[in-house]
């Protein structure tokens, strides 16, 4: 009998990587939770057997309904930089659905966590303490989990943080490494990893998985693109993650302090056991040639790619 996965956050990257994973594998079942299930991604999804149903994590009522006679669910946590208090809603979230699941019985909770990076690394990272705070409660009641961390995205070259193309004619990569090494993975391809997750219980429960495909600069982030993209020339910028903090948009202080501990904070994330959940986990090289209609008609379209704010 097919096991019923729950999974949060199915209309967005993240968990639509997860969701559009397990419906392709007669083992599982899958049920999206959504604000709206008449938006079409839900409706794409529900084309695709998913059941869909309407839910907040701020609805207790709707979070029952949601993880009754599941076998599993994945859950992420989002951050709204434009709120007040924005950090203390999500954790009070998280809470929230890490209690539903362990009211439903629910077996196997999956869970996108990150570090306490004032911990590890003697600086505030705000939206991953977040996450580890809600980890820390997740794990203070038991709940039967394993716990999911992310790197950047490869993807969010087609969305958030779309390469901007400068007076000389160049095209900037906007990830403040300062000539760092950062770890990133093609979204789909970390759904299929924590499918694999997701089938093997007894294996991963309890357990922290850090995910990646590989850890290479953003100058050879650049050359990948400049070579699948010529005539287009792309290189890194030379903004500092300190200046990056001071951008004028919300959040733009917490992703600052994201790529600066990307850059010294040595985050843990393993491409071998990527790998080994997702044997067809890309390289950026991979997903470049395998994405290159998708950027060049992204570059196209927006003459101010890359303005915009990066969402992790």
């Amino acid at each position: 009998m097919a096991k019923l996965i729950t999974v949060f956050g199915a209309t967005g990257s993240q968990g639509g990587g997860v969701a559009n994973a397990l419906l392709e594998d007669p083992e599982f079942k899958v049920r999206i939770v959504t604000r709206s299930a008449s938006s079409a991604k839900a409706k794409a999804l529900q084309e695709r057997g998913a059941e869909v149903v309407e839910g907040s994590y701020d609805d207790p009522s709707s979070l029952e309904r949601a993880l009754t006679g599941a076998y599993g669910t994945y859950i992420m946590t989002q951050q709204y930089f434009e709120l007040p208090d924005w950090d203390q809603l999500e954790i009070k979230q998280g809470k929230a659905v890490a209690d539903a699941a362990k009211a439903a019985g629910v077996q196997h909770v999956v869970f996108s966590s990150l570090e306490d990076v004032q911990k590890l690394a003697g600086f505030p990272c705000l939206h991953f303490e977040t996450k580890a705070r809600i980890e820390e409660y997740m794990r203070s009641i038991e709940l039967p989990a394993t716990y999911i961390m992310f790197p950047a995205y490869y993807d969010n070259y087609l969305t958030v943080f779309k390469p901007r193309q400068v007076e000389d004619g160049t095209y900037e990569l906007g990830w403040t490494m300062e000539g760092a090494p950062m770890q990133g993975i093609a979204v789909p391809d970390a759904g299929f990893a924590i499918r694999g997750i997701l089938k093997n219980r007894a294996e991963w429960l309890g357990r922290t998985v850090g995910l990646c495909a590989e850890n290479i600069t953003i100058q050879e982030h650049a050359d990948i693109l400049s070579k699948h993209l010529a005539p287009k020339v792309f290189k890194p910028t030379k903004m500092t993650s300190d200046a990056f903090s001071k951008l004028p948009f919300p959040g733009a202080k917490h992703l600052g302090d994201m790529f600066k501990f990307y850059r010294v904070g040595n985050p843990d994330r393993s491409a071998e056991l990527t790998r080994q959940l997702y044997p067809g986990t890309r390289s950026l090289d991979q997903w470049m040639a395998d994405n290159k209609e998708a950027l060049l008609n992204v570059l196209a379209s927006d003459k101010t790619a890359g303005k915009a704010q990066y969402v992790k």
